[in-house]
Parts: structure tokens; sequence; C-alpha cells
């Protein structure tokens, strides 16, 4: 079965050097902010960074020395059973619902659990499509 919830995710970007992924997390650490989830991709000479955190405000007072332009937004979490093709049934529902996926990433940190982490263009209608299907996705 698969459980979908929203959760608030910020999101920045910065000019990319060697070191930044360790300046970030060490900046984050030193004021005591547990990070969650993380994405970060470099593109050119920028970092962009999405992350889900226990105190996303503080996240947000600690990194801007850092990254000054910080937004927060709303995403879909998705949890699955950690076993071959349960993403697909969840993609299929969506797109067959016309919910548009922005973007996704996830890990499987547990080993008995997969966190997706999703922007969809309605993400509550998502939210509510999931948990009202998840026994029938057969995840």
């Amino acid at each position: 079965m698969a459980r979908a919830f929203i959760e608030k995710e910020i999101h920045f970007e910065i000019k990319d050097e060697t070191g930044l992924l360790g300046q970030i997390t060490a900046t984050l650490a030193g004021a005591g902010v547990y990070i969650v989830h993380l994405s970060a991709t470099h593109v050119k000479n920028k970092g962009y960074f999405q992350m889900i955190t226990r105190d996303n405000a503080k996240a947000r007072t600690a990194l801007r020395p850092l990254a000054p332009k910080i937004e927060e937004r709303d995403v879909l979490v998705v949890e699955f059973e950690n076993k071959v093709g349960t993403l697909a049934p969840v993609a299929r529902l969506l797109g067959s619902n016309g919910i548009a996926v922005n973007y996704v990433y996830g890990t499987s940190g547990d080993g008995f659990k997969i966190v997706g982490i999703f922007s969809t263009e309605n993400n509550p209608k998502a939210a509510e499509i999931i948990n009202k299907d998840s026994g029938s996705l057969a995840v």
C-alpha cells in the first residue's frame, strides 16, 4: 500500500563551488537542523537544493547568509513498500487522473519502505487519489 501526505520543502539556488554540499550541511548541523530528505543538483555554475527538514524556519534562518532567496513549497510525500514495481501503479494513477508530475526524487534507507518526494500540479488531489486507491494499487 502507498500512503501520501503533504509536507513543506525548501528550495534555493546558490553559486556552485567545490565543497558546497559540505558547507550547506555543516551550516544546518551547526544550527541543529535535522535533514529528512535532500536533493541537490549542479547545472553549469549553480547548485540547486531541495530539502525537507524537521524545522524549515530554522533552516532558512541558518542558510540565509549563504542563500538569501529561499522558497518554501508544498510537496507530496509518498511512502511505498520497498519492493520492485511499487512506483509504477502510483505514477499511472497520477497520469490517468490528469495530474502532471513536475519532479520526483526518493530514497529507500530503512529497507522496508521507499519514500518519494513529488511536486505535482495538484498535490492535495494527488494525495487524496493515492490514499483513496492505495488498497487497489497492489503496493
